[in-house]
């Protein structure tokens, strides 16, 4: 177990959250080593020593929030309850944590946009740890009759990607407020995860207006 109290664990600490703000703010090309550094208040020397280079420390960013997220879904998973309530608590915990770590959406939706070129395969690994986690919930949800079968891997990123944007926005609401009421963007304490959870076990359409009916 590693000792949250050793002060070298403190400064890689550091260094990461530096690195988090930057990438978030810069992207992986616009990211400068030099920047992390001052801000993490380490010379560059030791932000080598302690992390790597820029592209090792993109990834230990990365990797150090997918820990996050799925040490978060796996003590929902083992929490008990139905199939549909283990998926409430999944996109609460989703959400919640992007909230917690508003970095995170904005460092993803960039890579998303740029094809991934950056994605090392350790961090493709725990994505797709965390995707396993919720296509097994799923499939206990078909088996016990409480979902209909979709294609999971897609309803997973359904699911993500509507908490992803739904965060990543976060900065323009109070541009968004000047313009009208009618683009209000949610807020950090709004209930983002019920609304996703209602439309996405619910839908929109009403009871009973299907297109024969």
């Amino acid at each position: 177990m590693v000792d949250t109290h050793q002060p070298e664990h403190a400064t890689r600490q550091r260094i990461l959250d530096a690195a988090s703000s930057v990438f978030a703010a810069d992207g992986f090309g616009g990211a400068r080593v030099d920047e992390i550094a001052r801000r993490a208040g380490v010379n560059k020397a030791l932000l080598y020593y302690h992390v790597g280079n820029k592209q090792a420390l993109y990834t230990a960013v990365l990797m150090r929030n997918f820990d996050r997220v799925e040490a978060a879904l796996a003590e929902v998973m083992t929490s008990g309850g139905s199939a549909r309530d283990r998926l409430t608590a999944v996109i609460a915990t989703v959400t919640r944590t992007m909230q917690t770590y508003p970095d995170h959406p904005r460092i993803v939706l960039r890579e998303l946009a740029s094809a991934g070129d950056h994605l090392q395969p350790e961090v493709l690994d725990r994505m797709l740890r965390v995707v396993e986690i919720v296509r097994g919930l799923l499939a206990d949800g078909v088996r016990n009759g409480e979902f209909r079968a979709t294609e999971p891997v897609m309803t997973h990123l359904t699911m993500i990607g509507a908490s992803l944007i739904l965060n990543a926005v976060a900065p323009l609401r109070g541009r968004a407020a000047e313009i009208g009421p009618e683009l209000q963007i949610p807020s950090d304490d709004a209930k983002v995860a019920p609304f996703l959870t209602d439309l996405l076990l619910n839908g929109i359409a009403a009871p009973g207006s299907g297109e024969n009916t």
